[in-house]
């Protein structure tokens, strides 16, 4: 088994273990066996970090966990009904929900090769820790001012839909590198910029953007965001404010 197999393999026994761990809040174990066909006892023992689940178990964990745990409502608790971005960014200071979102996108993006994440704000760069983590894989991040030395970043400007000036946004240049195949990270996506710019940068530098994952978007700049073709859009709440 090659030494990335065995770091997925590895990332998906965590990310199993950590929605049973989240699921032990709210069931014994009696009902965790029951909705994962494993044994109490070999629960129990994944739970309390005697052992790590095998790949095959870990999978059938993954699956039949996250049909009960609803991620649309652990985000909706942070932003709730009315798109609070104010409130919801909270959410990244709750370690143990990011590692339930993480576990869940890394769910969504199996079988898609993917080794790196891409955060595109402060907030979501947490979530994409967590999955990098997981999938044994390189993290990057975009500011809103250089941090790297010269030559070592790319810069992506754009101007937001009723914005009065021009916005800025850097990264590093090995987010570019070959052979790559990256997730975009966001918390939210009010308008199309920044996203539409970075991937065509992105594009014009051949990177492969296996998906885009945001916590919420809006309604009408989702259903109108491009992306580049094999990338499948995630968002976990998509607010209608037209209603």
């Amino acid at each position: 088994m090659s030494k990335r197999a065995e770091s997925l393999n590895l990332g998906l026994s965590q990310a199993a273990v950590d929605i049973l761990r989240f699921l032990k809040n709210h069931y014994d174990y009696r009902r965790l066996s029951s909705i994962t066909s494993i044994s109490a006892s070999t629960l129990s023992r994944y739970v309390t970090g005697k052992t790590l689940p095998r790949a095959k178990n870990a999978r059938k964990i993954l699956e039949k966990s996250l049909e009960i745990v609803d991620p649309k409502r652990i985000v909706e608790e942070y932003f709730g009904n009315d798109l609070d971005i104010e409130g919801g960014v909270h959410i990244s200071h709750d370690v143990q929900t990011l590692k339930i979102l993480a576990s869940y996108a890394l769910n969504t993006f199996m079988g898609t090769r993917v080794n790196s994440s891409f955060a595109l704000d402060i907030p979501s760069i947490p979530l994409a820790a967590c999955f990098s983590s997981l999938i044994g894989g390189m993290l990057f991040f975009a500011l809103d001012k250089p941090i790297w030395h010269d030559g070592e970043y790319l810069e992506v400007s754009y101007r937001a839909v009723g914005a009065s000036r021009t916005e800025r946004l850097w990264f590093p240049s090995d987010t570019v590198k070959r052979n790559l195949s990256i997730v975009i990270f966001t918390s939210f996506i009010l308008n199309l910029s920044p996203v539409r710019e970075v991937l065509k940068v992105l594009e014009r530098h051949k990177t492969h953007v296996a998906g885009l994952f945001t916590l919420v978007a809006l309604k009408e700049t989702w259903e109108r965001l491009s992306v580049t073709p094999g990338c499948k859009r995630v968002a976990i709440i998509i607010y209608d404010k037209s209603e």
